[in-house]
């Protein structure tokens, strides 16, 4: 029925004045290209009829005009801007005699990414940051705006209710919200509105966004399962992450990704509050399908006190990339379904020079079920204007296989996309397919690892050249967004029946703390470090969407369940880099409190000097972990400064000891082993000593002024040695 229901709206986008000019691919985007592709089949010919619906796209100027004026003689509707990108709302008929005037630049829609607490601060390293037993208990985030930009959320969880039972839920903008007027969404902007709706919509069909906020920025319920900035206040923008949920299955655009981090950004700014956004939700992307002026508008958004962090993707224990040297005469590998489908392939391949390229599409079974068709050709005979189209057909039905000679300049030689249709969604995951490439020449190839993922033929040499690498998804590329990779504690989970839950195991490190197979690695096209760096993401604890509607189909993963006001709520573990982006981004909540300007490229520095290293036998940075994983506590004393200013303060946070202040008295507890040797030596944030002691396991502070200071505990045990931050009184 869902499908119906789409078709049927697709048809009413549809019904419009297509323009008799052809659509100037140049300056079209990828997907936005297929979209209006569909529409022309489904062509209404009743002339002088415009439909309102369309598709909602970023738009660039490349002569400057009045953007609304303009696009408004198009029929299109102009939604808001960032700099000189224009996002608005175009009739598909439109976009062929938009792409051909001379005052457009570009027009792009790309598919909207999807989504792909209990010991977690330990891990990294940010218990005393927030409560206020080894730091002030003023780095919890308190101030700053804790935005989330996910789906499915629970508004009812204790989770994000602070210690007198009040929502910190203090904004919410629904992109699906059935307005009468069609305008884009809409904005619940108090607390008191959010509680009253009690959830958004669609809640029924995921747990996604509730679970990632809570990690952020959960409230301890009963004493657990803290998030990282509990304190923060939380603002959240809804996309809904599920196409065929949606009246227009075309609404969900990446233009709407750029609303979105626009709409939390604006009202944190106008509530005079630092931002750091959370996106757990990416997009694959290949070397062609360019997202140039999403990019461009992600870029501009973030700056002092607005942050992005996105989760770098799960694709790590999947290939994506194929290199064939000039020695290589065949070079190949298989091809399996992804993610998203089987029915598509989409593979981009570059070469300096003539390559002879031969796909076989086989039976049942990769290796067991025989070709059963074939396709080939030479990369010299591709029509350089219309491209070349080939079929050959399978006991399912006909493959489809477009290649097309791109403008993509890259200096390694010809850019050519290859867009294959299978017989039907499940050809690649029943049968599969092969790819092989002969010549003298060397060659690249880059597949969309959500479509259509490589996978070598390990007995058979020539079909075993795919590569890890260049999986990083969309927007985690992006130079100025923070991307989160994820390592792994526990790669098994008890549930609330007691019993253990191994579904993570084939995704666990090797190690303890390293990273997970799952965790999408770099580098990214032009040739950067991707991740940037690391937090857990294996089996992470934090709030349930109660609303959801399979409660028996996730059980195995409730870990934790209580109740409040009558109403039984949980816990649950969940694994992803959607998980270790919102512990990045909480940590990143805390040092925006201790430096509300705090840039992108000031959080990079941070991450670059402070992370840890979990695999001591990698030079640092790489493109696995990054810079290494996240350290709260670390991070939190180089954005104050403390170690240029104490140039005797360590960067190590003692385990082995407890710190609490009592009656202007700091005592160090060292349980049962006591050090022979203790010093203290306290010092202002600008460095200056002013109080030290040695012998005692206590100092008296009585003579300190009110306020922040540095103590560096000395003493003949390493667990015992090292620094942490008190508040006075």
């Amino acid at each position: 029925m869902k499908k119906i229901i789409s078709i049927l709206c697709l048809m009413l986008v549809c019904w419009t004045n297509f323009a008799q000019n052809d659509l100037n691919t140049n300056k079209v985007s990828s997907h936005l290209k297929e979209l209006v592709h569909q529409c022309s089949k489904l062509k209404n010919t009743q002339e002088g009829v415009v439909s309102a619906e369309g598709v909602t796209a970023l738009v660039s100027f490349s002569i400057p005009c009045d953007a609304g004026t303009f696009l408004s003689t198009h029929h299109c509707r102009l939604i808001d801007h960032v700099g000189r990108i224009y996002i608005a709302r175009i009739p598909l008929g439109e976009v062929a005699a938009l792409s051909n005037s001379d005052t457009i630049e570009r027009i792009e829609a790309e598919r909207m990414p999807r989504p792909a607490m209990d010991v977690t601060p330990q891990q990294v390293n940010a218990s005393a940051v927030y409560t206020g037993q080894d730091l002030p208990q003023a780095y919890t985030g308190a101030g700053v705006a804790a935005g989330v930009f996910d789906s499915y959320y629970d508004f009812t969880h204790p989770a994000f209710l602070d210690a007198n039972g009040d929502l910190r839920i203090q904004y919410y903008y629904d992109f699906h919200w059935p307005n009468a007027d069609s305008t884009l969404g809409h904005a619940l902007e108090t607390a008191a509105e959010i509680a009253a709706l009690e959830h958004s919509q669609y809640t029924l069909n995921g747990i996604h966004g509730t679970h990632v906020t809570g990690i952020m920025a959960g409230s301890a319920v009963n004493g657990q399962y803290q998030g990282m900035a509990p304190e923060a206040d939380i603002y959240l923008a809804d996309f809904n992450s599920e196409r065929e949920q949606f009246e227009n299955p075309d609404e969900n655009t990446s233009a709407i990704a750029v609303l979105g981090f626009k709409k939390i950004f604006d009202r944190a700014q106008a509530d005079g509050k630092p931002c750091v956004i959370n996106f757990s939700s990416c997009e694959s992307i290949t070397l062609t399908r360019q997202r140039i002026l999403e990019g461009e508008a992600l870029q501009q958004l973030v700056g002092p006190g607005r942050i992005i962090v996105a989760g770098a993707g799960n694709d790590g224990n999947r290939s994506c990339f194929l290199a064939k040297g000039a020695s290589d005469l065949q070079a190949g590998t298989g091809i399996e379904n992804g993610i998203y489908s089987g029915q598509y392939i989409d593979i981009d391949l570059v070469t300096p020079g003539n390559q002879f390229v031969r796909f076989d599409f086989l039976g049942m079974g990769l290796t067991g079920g025989g070709i059963e068709g074939t396709i080939s050709f030479h990369t010299d005979s591709i029509d350089a204007v219309n491209g070349s189209h080939f079929t050959t057909t399978v006991s399912m039905g006909e493959v489809q296989l477009d290649v097309t000679l791109t403008p993509y300049q890259d200096p390694r030689g010809s850019v050519y996309h290859i867009q294959g249709i299978m017989p039907n969604s499940g050809y690649l995951f029943l049968c599969g397919a092969l790819v092989l490439l002969t010549s003298e020449n060397p060659a690249w190839l880059y597949s969309d690892i959500s479509f259509s993922p490589f996978t070598n033929v390990e007995s058979v040499p020539q079909y075993s050249f795919a590569q890890p690498g260049y999986s990083v998804s969309w927007p985690a590329i992006l130079p100025d967004i923070i991307a989160a990779g994820a390592t792994g504690y526990k790669s098994t989970v008890t549930n609330i029946d007691g019993d253990e839950y191994y579904d993570m195991v084939q995704f666990a490190p090797d190690q303890i703390g390293h990273i997970t197979k799952f965790s999408s690695c770099g580098p990214t096209f032009d040739g950067r470090i991707k991740p940037d760096v690391v937090a857990p993401g294996l089996n992470i604890n934090a709030a349930y969407n109660s609303f959801y509607g399979d409660f028996a189909g996730i059980k195995k993963n409730i870990t934790h369940q209580f109740q409040y006001n009558g109403k039984d709520y949980y816990y649950l573990a969940e694994s992803g880099t959607s998980m270790a982006s919102p512990v990045v981004a909480g940590v990143v909540a805390l040092w925006l409190q201790a430096k509300p300007d705090l840039t992108p490229a000031e959080a990079m520095e941070v991450i670059r000097e402070t992370s840890t290293h979990p695999d001591n036998t990698l030079v640092y940075p790489n493109n696995t972990y990054g810079y290494g994983q996240i350290d709260a506590y670390r991070g939190l004393l180089y954005v104050l400064d403390l170690p240029s200013s104490i140039p005797d303060l360590s960067q190590h946070q003692p385990q082995g000891v407890k710190f609490r202040v009592e009656n202007r008295h700091l005592y160090a507890d060292f349980g049962d082993e006591i050090p022979k040797q203790i010093m203290f030596n306290v010092y202002t944030l600008n460095g200056s000593l002013v109080r030290t002691q040695s012998g005692r396991p206590d100092i008296d502070l009585s003579m300190l002024k009110d306020g922040v200071y540095a103590v560096q505990l000395l003493t003949d045990m390493r667990s015992t040695t090292g620094s942490t931050l008190i508040r006075l009184p």
